[in-house]
């Protein structure tokens, strides 16, 4: 199947060990490996190669490609009370469909954490030459936009004074607005407000950058203070034409529960004549709150004020599940790699819509961020989520952009 493709092997081995020792010496584009129930090579490479990048011995990732023949495995009949896996089957056989003996769900859980981990992994459901070569044609799309993407050592020599320099002066600095789309009818029914920071030396800088320097340098508050005055400057232009939705402003905790927080901010909304339920408030991770009490009691005396107080980036780690758990909130907004793998995991639809259902009992609302494809929407409608935002809706865009957009919208 190779060679009907067009590639030439360049070595094959029978371990793990054999294929670490080869790849210490120099990279490889893709390793194909087989999954069965004798061999476990194939589901423990991942760590090899994400313990093998981070020591530095592996500078570029490959892609993995798992096959295996597939097959479905009976899990419980009918009336069977020795059922291993808690999932007697009622009025007839339940089945689960593997490859290799392992279940599909648990290697497409597994490809997801190598994909956060920056591995991409295909699955190969039919080895034949056509899916192989749908495979390598998506490792070569994965290589070249991770080639695109700026390296994070291309920003280590940031000068701290610099991104003071921008926050004080706003000079690089443009302030974007991304809507937030009931799914359903396509209606605007709110938007966030995001910061972008254009370098004059290396172009754009990536939030995933720009946000941890300015924790670092504990100016998360004079950076929220930016977005807020942007965000209200909108709200003040959509009230003159007689719109009224919600902006959203990205908070983390230590700026949420800075003392006075609450009045003050209220204090700006009223000096204005903005009511405050039209500003929401997203919880970020950036920089946790070790004292849960303080920020059970910030958010809420920021809620008694009226404001509405979102959960954002649910669903990654622990820590949002707690805070879900202990603390009231108005909305969560379901991270986007869970979305973006809805598409291509069948297990990414029941972990989005037991969110959902989460989210209902503690009578939340619920918004999905990060759709990139548009055949993702009727999807998340169909699991019960009504709002999303995302590239496949509409690109964040700058204050005049994006009043044009809502004289459009209405």
């Amino acid at each position: 199947m190779l060679a009907t493709n067009g590639i030439k092997p360049l070595a094959s081995f029978t371990t793990l060990g054999e294929l670490e020792v080869y790849l210490s010496k120099g990279s490889v584009d893709v390793i194909i490996c087989q999954i069965c129930p004798a061999c476990e090579a194939g589901l423990l490479l991942l760590s090899v190669l994400n313990r093998m990048h981070k020591s530095g011995k592996l500078e570029q990732l490959p892609s993995v490609f798992w096959s295996g023949e597939t097959s479905m495995i009976e899990l419980a009949r009918r009336g069977d009370d020795n059922c291993t896996f808690g999932l007697p089957a009622i009025g007839q056989t339940a089945w689960i469909k593997c490859m290799g003996g392992v279940a599909m769900t648990a290697l497409e859980s597994l490809a997801r954490l190598a994909k956060a981990a920056g591995i991409h992994v295909e699955i190969l459901h039919q080895c034949g030459a056509i899916a192989l070569n749908d495979a390598f044609r998506a490792a070569l799309l994965i290589h070249a936009k991770n080639d695109a993407e700026p390296a994070q050592a291309t920003f280590d020599s940031l000068a701290e004074d610099e991104i003071i320099s921008a926050l004080t002066t706003g000079e690089g600095l443009r302030f974007v607005f991304q809507p937030q789309f009931d799914l359903l009818s396509r209606r605007v029914v709110g938007a966030e407000a995001l910061v972008r920071w254009k370098h004059q030396r290396f172009g754009d800088i990536p939030p995933s950058v720009m946000i941890p320097l300015v924790n670092h340098l504990g100016l998360d508050l004079l950076l929220f203070s930016l977005v807020e005055m942007w965000a209200i400057k909108v709200m003040l232009a959509l009230k003159h034409e007689n719109y009224r939705i919600p902006i959203a402003v990205n908070a983390s905790a230590k700026t949420l529960c800075t003392p006075q927080f609450a009045e003050r901010l209220a204090a700006r909304m009223h000096g204005v004549g903005l009511p405050t339920h039209l500003l929401k408030l997203e919880l970020t991770e950036d920089v946790p709150e070790p004292d849960e009490l303080l920020l059970s009691a910030a958010l809420t005396a920021i809620r008694a004020k009226g404001f509405q107080i979102s959960l954002d980036d649910f669903g990654v780690g622990a820590a949002t599940m707690n805070l879900l758990v202990n603390i009231s909130f108005d909305e969560v907004k379901i991270d986007g790699s869970f979305v973006r793998a809805l598409g291509e995991y069948s297990s990414s639809g029941k972990v989005i819509s037991g969110f959902i259902n989460w989210a209902r009992l503690l009578t939340s609302n619920v918004v999905a961020e990060g759709i990139e494809d548009e055949s993702t929407i009727p999807m998340l409608h169909r699991l019960g989520c009504r709002v999303g935002q995302g590239y496949a809706l509409a690109h964040p865009m700058e204050f005049d952009d994006f009043m044009v957009f809502m004289k459009k919208q209405n």
